[in-house]
């Protein structure tokens, strides 16, 4: 295996999220759910069955990197993938592929210099790593208030198709 994908896919468990193949996606895809407009979501377009992801059950989107050192999916957002997209179902389900892979978070800075101008940046990059959570006064951990409860990725490669 890959190592940056092992790392990644270590460090993504750690912080309480969840790594399935590919031929599990369609159990995943369950409720309303929402397909977002990224390139690698179009196999799945169909499955959706809800414009608003405000509405859904289950969100899935793509990503632009993944950030082997700690776990974490990167997204721009933008017209392609809003902010809501990513934040308000309960499950988000992220697509993303091996070559998207980067060692740590400089490397994604490097890599997407050129998206990270002045005037030339999208609404914002976003790095998420794991489940939404928060803690209360009482130092409770919740899970899910501040977006998703459940974070699920699943690599695809070039030529992959819905099942």
């Amino acid at each position: 295996m890959n190592p940056l994908r092992q790392q990644f896919e270590q460090r993504l468990v750690q912080a309480g999220g969840s790594v399935a193949a590919l031929a599990e996606l369609d159990s995943l895809l369950t409720g309303k759910v929402f397909v977002s407009a990224h390139p690698v979501c179009r196999p799945w377009a169909a499955r959706a069955t809800c414009q608003d992801p405000r509405e859904a059950d289950v969100a899935l989107t793509g990503c632009d990197a993944m950030i082997a050192e700690t776990g974490s999916v990167a997204v721009f957002s933008g017209p392609v993938e809003g902010r809501l997209s990513t934040l308000t179902a309960p499950t988000h389900v992220v697509l993303g592929s091996e070559a998207q892979l980067a060692a740590d978070m400089e490397t994604v800075f490097e890599r997407f210099a050129d998206r990270l101008k002045p005037g030339a940046s999208p609404a914002s990059l976003m790095f998420i790593t794991g489940p939404s959570r928060t803690t209360d006064i009482e130092k409770t951990l919740v899970l899910g208030v501040h977006g998703p409860k459940k974070l699920v990725f699943v690599f695809v490669e070039d030529g992959d198709r819905a099942g």
